[in-house]
Order: C-alpha cells, then structure tokens, then sequence
C-alpha cells in the first residue's frame, strides 16, 4: 500500500457546515424558540399552572381585530418562511430521524420522545442539529475514505456497522425518490413531506460514499492478502 497522505479533514468540516448552517436559519426566530424552552421548563416544574391558565383563557372573551387582505398575505408568508426555517434540520439531519424509528415502533404512541409542552417540530429544530453532528462526522468519515481509497489507503478504516446504517440510508434514498415520482401536487405543498423526501434523497446520495469506500477497502484488502 502507498503511504497514507494527508486528506481534507471532512470529518470535521461538514458538521460544522451543518451546524452553522442551522444556527443561521434558527437564529432571527431565537426568541421564539427560547419562549418554547421556558414554556416546556415550566410545565415541569409546576404542570397545575397550565391547565388554571387554560380553564381562566375559556373565561375571557377575546376580541381578534379583523385584518386587511395585504396583512393577511403578510402574515402568511411569515408563517411559511417559519415553517421553512423549522423543516430545514428535518432535512439536513434525515439520520437522527432514522436512529430513531425502533423507539417510535416501540412507543405504543407510535412517535419520537418530545420534551412535556413543547411541540415536535420546535423540539427538531432544536436538538436535531446537535445530534446530526455525529452522522454528518460518520459520512465525513466516509468521504475521506473514499479519497484514501482510490490512493489504496486504508484509512480511516470503514466499520461494517457504518456501511450498515449506510446501506439503510441508502434504502431509505430509494424510497425518497420513489416518493417523489408517485406524489401528488398537494403532496408537493406539504412543507413536512418535501423536507422529508429531500433529506431522504440527500442521504441517500451521501451514503454511497461511504458504501463506496468499504467496497474499496474490501477489495484492497483481498488484493493484499492474494499477493
């Protein structure tokens, strides 16, 4: 084999485009998302004042002003950017979804653990770019594999427990594109659907490199032992 040669850390650098990237779009609605922390905090702490806020609401009559057609179209391209941002580390961070499903196939409730009083997609948004670090380092692994590879280096090494999760996501990039080919024009509007097919299809495009590079690694290493 041919001495192993410096490579770009990719390991290093893609997470950190991920989480960068994340941080960006979640931070002009950070005070949004923190109210949603101290919200879920306090329903820890003391439950009771939830439910006496919401029998005290049904008291009130609340009066909503009625609002011109220009800030109706105003407000609805703000929720739509808002639900943008949200879906954005559903599909960047497709993986943890993954890692996921045994627990959710468990739960008889059929869905992922949320924290008490905070919605699903805040509770995405919010935790799912730190746990996307370590699989954005895993297809970083990959890639540096992959270029190592077609060197005849070996390094980093490729585990079979990552060309496994790999392959899954791999299957799970076919879905996706089977997906889009069979969806509907009301499917393409759903912000949830395309942020899943798009992270499905992103992963299974990345996980190839890390297929590609056990294969490599395989067929070396039996070159090798032949010789």
């Amino acid at each position: 084999m041919a001495p192993p040669h410096p490579s770009f850390p990719f390991r290093w650098v893609l997470p950190s485009i991920q989480i960068v990237v994340c941080l960006a779009l979640l931070w002009p609605v950070r005070s949004y998302l923190l109210f949603a922390i101290i919200e879920s905090i306090h329903s820890y702490s003391s439950p009771t004042v939830k439910i006496r806020a919401a029998s005290d609401s049904k008291a009130l009559n609340v009066i909503v002003p009625p609002i011109t057609p220009e800030e109706q179209r105003r407000n609805d391209v703000v929720a739509r950017l808002w639900e943008t941002r949200k879906m954005v580390p559903l599909a960047l961070d497709f993986p943890v979804l993954v890692a996921q499903l045994p627990y959710i196939l468990l739960n008889p409730a059929k869905r992922e653990w949320v924290p008490r009083g905070m919605f699903p997609d805040i509770w995405r948004a919010l935790s799912w770019p730190f746990a996307g670090i370590f699989f954005w380092w895993l297809v970083g692994r990959g890639v540096e594999a992959l270029a190592a590879a077609r060197r005849s280096v070996a390094i980093p090494q490729i585990r079979w427990v990552e060309t496994g999760f790999a392959l899954i996501l791999f299957g799970f990039g076919l879905v996706a594109l089977i997906g889009i080919l069979t969806s509907t024009p009301d499917d393409r509007r759903d912000i949830q659907f395309v942020a899943l097919i798009t992270g499905g299809l992103l992963w299974g495009v990345l996980a190839t490199a890390t297929i590609a590079a056990r294969f490599l690694q395989w067929r070396s290493a039996k070159r090798s032992a032949a010789a």
